[in-house]
Parts: C-alpha cells; structure tokens; sequence
C-alpha cells in the first residue's frame, strides 16, 4: 500500500476511544478511523485519519504522470462550540499505471482535554467538475482519571517497522500504519494493534510486574473465543505501550471484540479496553461445517453444546423463520435461561422444519451460515443481526437478487431498495415474485435501517415511503393522494425502485 500525508503536526495529544467508520458512495471510497491516546503529562489528543481507495477517485495528468486529489474539512465541537477548523487539500501518489491507482492516506493530530466532542469530517474529490460532499460525523468521549489506570483506545494497524526518523506515524520507537477498517477479509491472516497504559507506576507502584492479557471474544455473547489470545508481563511506568500481532488464519466468520486486560500481580483487572471487528474466513466456516456434518444426528448436535449464552442465541436467530405460535416460544425458551429446555425447543424447531423430507442438521447447518452473514452485515448497535429489520427479511426471505444502496443521495436518507426475482417465505412456505423491500436509516451513527415499504403480502405496506426517505422533507405530504415529495426531481429512488441493480 502506497501513503501520501499532508498537514502533519508534531504537537502531543491522547485516547481512551477508537472508532472505525466505513465511507462509501458511488464516487468516493475511503476509510476512516481515530484512536485517542493520552501523555504522562495529561494532555490528551486524538489521531484521526483516512485511508483512500485509489481506483474510486478521479485521477488528473501531471507531468509526470496522473494524480488524485481530495480537499478535507475537518471540524470539532465541544458540547456545541466550534473549538478546531481545519480544511486542506490533500494529493496522492503519482503513478502511470490507470488500472492501478495507489491508495493513499491522511493523518491528523488533535490536542482535546477531558469532555465531549463531535468531530465532522468532510470529504470531496477535487478532479471531478461537480464533486458530491461525502460527511462523517463522530461522536468522541474522552474521560482521562488521574487517578486510576488508564488506557488508550486501541488502534489497529496495516503495518509496523522501527523507526528510522521520527514522524506523526511515531510511538515507542515504531512508526505505526494505520488500519483504518475494522473488517478482515480471507486475506487478512493476521490482527496488528497497538495500545498504551498509564500510570501502573503510581497505581501499582514502581518496579511492579505485571500483565498485558489480549483476546478475542465473540461480539454477541462476549465469550472468550479459545486459541486467540497471548500475554506479556511487563514493569509499572508512566506509560507501558502494547504493540503484537495475533494470528486470526483459522478464526471462523462473524462479528468478534479484540481486548486488552492489564492485571496486577494478584489477577485483579484493573483496566480494560476493546474494539469491535468483523472477520470473513470461508475455510474456516467450511472446517465447522464438515465439524458438524460428523455428528450423526441433530440431537447429537444440540445435546453436546453446554454453553447457556450460545443455546440462547441458537434460540433467538430462529425469529425471522418462526410462525406466530413458535415466536411465542422462542422468546419463552430463550428468557428462561434453561439450557435443556432451549435444547428440546431447538432441536423440536428443526425436526418439525425438516419434516421428512430433509436432514435437519444440514438445514440448520445451511440457515446458520445465513446467521453469521447477517450477524456481519446488519448489526444495528447492540442488537444482533437477526433481530435487526434488514437481518430479518434477509433470514425470512433469502439474500435478495439486487441490493441497491444509497449513502449520499441530495437530502435524502442513506436507504436501501432489495429486489427479489423469486423468494421463499421460510416462515409461511409461500413463494411470490418480482418483490421489493426499501429500508432507510434516520440514525447516521448506529447503522440502523427500518423497512418503510414492501409489496409482499403481510409485510408493510406504504404507497408514501419516498416521504420517509427524504430529509424533513414534507412539500406536497397534506395532499393524500400525493406520493412523492416535491423538489426530488434530481433523485434516483424513482429509477432505483423501477430498475434495482
């Protein structure tokens, strides 16, 4: 990976907050990331940056060949007060190759006291004629205690090499690349991160040992995921940085914690930091399935799983596939908390789906892996995939045939339009073609998208639900028989709902 930076400072700053965003629209692609982090001094300060993806931005000829380039608006607020600007422009790397455009990245250092923040960010590409405006906006609480131990946020890294100069990429004798995305694909084998402890010194007392502890744990039921962990013992300071690598090659798909423990001599924890990522490893996911296949039976299965919390989530995924009578037992089955009883339920669930007509272990083996796709794709802040709106028509009905997103559309709502040529209802057994589902999300920062309309039978229904997409926008709503607001002569949901893709 090919980096440009521009506008670095030296100043010193700190965390005790990491948050990894995705941007994306149709012109613009990029990643983007902040780590807070903290000085013996007490003088926090958060490292914010992007990472660009070369081949969704617009290239210009240079002498030497052709270039990129961004402009940056970066602004911060405090509860409500404007208190940082800062707006710059920022180029890539030259290259002459056009199928192989480099991606490029920004970092920026910012000085922020204990509080809270609202960071916007805005972003646009400065070789096209009519640039749309891509806006993130970040939500940063830093609450330093002087006197506990503390720790930063932690931040995850593409890379790591010794320094040989020192930069803004700098800490504990390492310059540190930026892995500004929290999703690690099947060609990520490996997890890189790096994180800093303050004053085990004067907490613990000097020249104390004690111990780093890192894992992975499962995002929806916070167990510790075995095999994926290590430690390092070290002595009390001012400051004690972490920085390792843990090798994630055979870590199945879904949704998983990276955290870090500082423990005492005794095992007390007295700090603790996490950060959410989303692993995609089909060989792995295959493994567990020929794992499972082994067991001869369905009762087999189920009878040999002893973990309450993986029983009540094995009970819960079955909602978006249950009929009225069994989604009245599953919400009894899994509040009970009765291993057995949520057991009988599951394995009653899938021999009854099954019928005679199919094996139920390869059937629940088939819906599972839907499960942890949607558990992936459609988290919706603390609430699991399967609980969530787009989870649930993704379970019920299938993955849809055309799935048509927008983040970025003029005064509209980032929404989505599914287009299905032929679904199976896996609750009812019916079948329908040619149907569509729009969801919309009017909560930016959770990720959340409600249904709004679809023209299946039994699910909403709502000839108006371009009013929902809309910003605020009510221009032409008193008339009832009017379905689209007006001045939205210049959006695609029209286009997009007629002609998925």
């Amino acid at each position: 990976m090919d980096y440009t930076m521009l506008k670095r400072r030296n100043n010193i700053l700190t965390a005790v907050f990491s948050l990894l965003i995705s941007i994306v629209n149709s012109q613009l692609a990029a990643y983007y990331s902040s780590t807070n982090f903290n000085t013996p001094n007490n003088q926090p300060y958060i490292d914010c940056n992007i990472t660009f993806i070369g081949k969704s931005l617009a290239s210009n000829k240079s002498n030497n060949g052709y270039q990129q380039a961004v402009q940056i608006t970066q602004t911060i607020y405090k509860d409500t007060n404007l208190i940082k600007a800062n707006k710059y422009a920022l180029k890539g790397p030259v290259f002459n190759d056009t199928l192989k455009q480099p991606n490029f990245i920004d970092y920026q250092r910012y000085n922020l006291s204990n509080g809270n923040y609202k960071i916007v960010t805005e972003i646009k590409d400065l070789n096209l004629p009519k640039p749309k405006i891509t806006s993130i906006v970040e939500q940063v609480s830093i609450r330093y205690q002087p006197q506990q131990i503390n720790m930063s946020g932690i931040q995850l890294l593409d890379s790591y090499k010794k320094t040989t100069q020192n930069s803004i990429l700098t800490k504990s004798g390492y310059d540190l690349i930026p892995y500004s995305i929290n999703y690690f694909p099947e060609t990520q084998n490996s997890i890189s991160f790096y994180s800093e402890i303050y004053k085990t010194d004067s907490i613990l007392g000097m020249n104390k040992n004690f111990i780093i502890t890192y894992f992975i744990e499962n995002n929806f039921n916070f167990q510790k995921i075995e095999g994926f962990g290590g430690f390092k013992k070290q002595v009390t300071s001012a400051v004690n940085p972490i920085l390792t690598k843990l090798d994630i090659s055979n870590l199945k798909s879904g949704n998983y914690n990276l955290v870090i423990e500082v423990r005492d001599e005794t095992n007390k924890i007295h700090a603790q930091q996490k950060i959410f990522f989303t692993r995609l490893n089909k060989k792995a996911d295959v493994a567990a399935a020929y794992e499972w296949q082994n067991k001869k039976t369905i009762v087999d299965f189920f009878g040999s799983c002893d973990n309450g919390d993986t029983l009540k989530m094995f009970t819960e995924c079955l909602w978006p596939i249950a009929n009225n009578l069994d989604k009245e037992r599953v919400i009894t089955a899994a509040n009970s908390k009765d291993k057995e009883l949520m057991k009988k339920y599951i394995i009653d669930f899938w021999e009854r789906y099954a019928a005679d007509t199919a094996n139920p272990l390869k059937l629940w083996s088939n819906y599972y892996r839907d499960v942890q796709n949607v558990m992936k794709l459609f988290k919706c802040g603390k609430q699991p995939g399967y609980y969530t709106e787009r989870g649930r028509v993704y379970l019920q009905y299938g993955a849809p045939n055309q799935r048509s997103q927008q983040f970025a559309e003029q005064n509209t709502f980032p929404y989505e339009i599914w287009q299905y040529y032929r679904l199976n209802d896996r609750a009812t057994g019916a079948f329908f073609s040619n149907k569509k589902f729009v969801f919309v999300n009017k909560q930016l920062a959770d990720d959340c998208y409600n249904l709004v309309h679809s023209d299946v039978r039994g699910e909403i229904f709502n000839d108006r639900w371009k009013f929902e997409l809309t910003r605020r926008n009510n221009n032409g709503i008193a008339n009832p028989d009017n379905t689209t607001p007006g001045g939205t002569e210049s959006n695609h949901f029209d286009d997009i709902y007629s002609n998925p893709r």
